[in-house]
């Protein structure tokens, strides 16, 4: 850190915190994207932490006896709120390169469609892990400004926030929503579908970690030309107890993806049908912004193309969008602050 940028953070840092299901990200004011760790703790039974992020997520479904790993957050709110009050004040910690003198501006990325009691949750969590002047900022305005898209313009743009537990979708003019809607299915939901699948088809139990690398590794929405590589995946057989590998192809374990893609390509369709004819021409001749984790499945730019009859635009860290929108927020304070939902 040069010494400017330390004399500063003596005096103030602020900061803009992605807490997602799967990934919680922070984005220092100067700095950009200083952490992306897992959203998982792991618990001995007085309560007290033994891991965080990345150590704790690889416990998640094997957890040694006398402990408890989880994912204090589902469906894109806290479940649990004293283990993601600890998650975040460690993350925070691991953050911060320096404690300023004045409190942190903080501006925390949340579902569009949070309930009041759900907002509640997470500014209590923020507060209790000590966290002051709290800006809550909706996920997918957020993807807007990260996509830098000109959404002060009366023009309308639509974008899609495919999370670990949400997806969001949202059509914003003149710095708001024109329309927008959510559904409780994402990157969670494939995996499970995953794990589904291969305990009815071969009676093979394997772990959540798993199922996401089987899922990065070959899942796919859309056939490519590996579709009928034979891929080895190994777990427990659930009828002896014994370890099973089974041999599957990318192109059947497409079939297990496809009710959480319907699922998502659903909500976009159904939001759509709800605008005007002269906003659905403006959106198309745009196309719709992608982002999110689960924006990075093989093929599903395709899928939601085909299945919506638009053209999609993925953006060039779609990991990285929603956050990155938040950090603008921060470095652009004055032209933001109207759209925070607090």
């Amino acid at each position: 850190m040069s010494a400017i940028k330390l004399l500063k953070s003596l005096v103030k840092q602020d900061f803009a915190m992605d807490l997602g299901t799967a990934n919680t990200l922070i984005y220092l004011q100067g700095e950009g994207v200083v952490l992306n760790e897992p959203t998982a703790i792991c618990l001995n039974q007085e309560g007290d932490a033994v891991a965080f992020g990345a150590e704790a997520k690889e416990y998640l479904g094997r957890t040694p006896s006398g402990l408890k790993a989880l994912r204090p957050m589902k469906d894109g709110v806290i479940e649990d709120f004293d283990a993601m009050t600890l998650l975040i004040k460690h993350l925070l910690s691991k953050a911060q390169q320096a404690k300023g003198i004045l409190p942190p501006r903080t501006i925390i990325c949340v579902p569009s469609n949070i309930t009041q009691v759900e907002k509640k949750a997470v500014l209590d969590a923020a507060r209790e892990a000590g966290i002051k002047n709290i800006f809550l900022l909706e996920e997918v305005m957020a993807a807007a400004i990260g996509t830098r898209l000109p959404i002060e313009e009366t023009t309308p743009h639509m974008v899609v926030d495919i999370g670990g537990g949400t997806t969001e979708v949202a059509i914003v003019a003149e710095m708001a929503y024109v329309a927008n809607d959510a559904a409780k299915v994402a990157g969670d939901e494939l995996d499970e579908a995953i794990r589904e699948w291969l305990l009815q088809r071969y009676g093979l139990e394997i772990g959540p970690n798993h199922a996401e690398k089987v899922k990065w590794e070959r899942g796919s929405a859309w056939s490519f030309s590996w579709d009928q590589v034979p891929y080895e995946i190994s777990g427990k057989d659930v009828a002896t107890g014994q370890p099973l590998t089974v041999k599957i192809r990318p192109a059947e374990l497409r079939e297990a993806l496809m009710e959480p893609l319907e699922a998502m390509s659903s909500v976009i369709v159904n939001l759509l049908n709800e605008q005007s004819r002269s906003d659905i021409k403006k959106i198309s001749e745009n196309g719709v912004t992608l982002v999110g984790g689960g924006a990075l499945l093989k093929g599903i730019q395709k899928f939601l193309e085909n299945s919506c009859g638009l053209k999609f635009n993925l953006a060039p860290n779609p990991f990285y969008t929603v956050v990155e929108g938040a950090g603008r927020c921060l470095e652009d304070f004055k032209k933001y602050q109207s759209i925070f939902i607090n």
